[in-house]
């Protein structure tokens, strides 16, 4: 059984590979992030910020201030990579649909739980690999603009990244399973992957969302990993802020930048985070299992006329 639940999942890996715009268009949002960064918002965020430090009368900070802005832009890509990488990859669950490979695999003796396993475990081995180089360039990026991380941070931003995979593969493999034609996945994808962004406050910090666009924002897992990530990516660069700064200016961008959470008047930090993401990707795994189960059953009925 082990052997032949490793060989689908080398088969779906194989076709999603193998699709290399599909591979493009996985980290596309992630590109888009860095890109909008590169080109103006960068520039944008470092301006404002060394301005308020200059009418605070303090100067010769920006580097720091140029390594903190540079870390936020990190996190939200890496928060995009986990999920929309494991969203295109679902893509291999629609094709066997069409073609009529998921009905011969329930008609045949395979067991019924052995495909969508498969799937989910293809799907977050693919986000896991992509995600992990996005890590590594991400973690290139910071050595050149001001490595301010420890050793537990980086461990952490490999656990986040994983966590984060997982939630988002069992919550795609659920609403994938759902969909029936191409047409529909593409078009869930390309809506996905486009507000993913705003979502997780990749483009924008979610503080500078209206109150009620935070509170949705909060009901999405995504926003957590991001969260997260910004805990052990920005910490260092925020540290080192606060010495050229005031402990109170950096607690300010703290909050401004999305470090912490308020959910309805509650303060939400990195071990909360860390909580959400790992409670959902429970929920997710457990809720696809259930569905494996009932729907065979289901379908038993229908042929017994019942």
């Amino acid at each position: 059984m082990g052997q032949m639940l490793f060989q689908m999942i080398r088969r779906n890996l194989k076709i999603f590979l193998k699709d290399k715009a599909n591979i493009f268009f996985a980290l596309l949002s992630p590109l888009i992030v860095l890109g909008l960064y590169v080109i103006f918002i960068g520039r944008m965020q470092t301006d404002g910020l060394l301005q308020a430090l200059s009418e605070m009368g303090i100067s010769g900070a920006e580097k720091e201030v140029r390594s903190f802005c540079d870390s936020w832009m990190l996190t939200g890509v890496m928060a995009c990579a986990c999920i929309t990488v494991p969203l295109c990859a679902c893509g291999v669950m629609i094709q066997d649909k069409m073609r009529g490979i998921t009905a011969d695999l329930l008609a045949s003796p395979v067991p019924y739980w052995l495909p969508r396993a498969a799937y989910f475990c293809a799907v977050a081995a693919a986000g896991i690999v992509l995600s992990g180089i996005v890590l590594c360039i991400c973690f290139i990026w910071l050595a050149f603009s001001g490595w301010a991380l420890t050793v537990g941070e980086v461990f952490g931003c490999i656990g986040t990244m994983i966590l984060s995979v997982l939630s988002s593969s069992g919550l795609l493999v659920l609403l994938t399973g759902f969909l029936k034609t191409e047409g529909a996945f593409t078009g869930v994808n390309i809506v996905f992957g486009t507000v993913v962004g705003f979502l997780i406050g990749a483009y924008m910090p979610i503080g500078s969302f209206p109150k009620g666009v935070q509170y949705v924002t909060l009901f999405f897992p995504g926003t957590y990993s991001a969260g997260l990530f910004r805990n052990l990516m920005m910490r260092g660069t925020a540290d080192l802020l606060a010495e050229k700064t005031t402990a109170q200016f950096v607690e300010g961008l703290e909050k401004q930048f999305s470090m912490t959470f308020d959910f309805f008047g509650y303060e939400v930090h990195a071990s909360a985070m860390a909580i959400v993401l790992a409670v959902t990707a429970l929920v997710f795994i457990a809720c696809n299992l259930v569905i494996t189960f009932i729907r065979p059953r289901k379908k038993a009925l229908l042929l017994n006329g019942k």
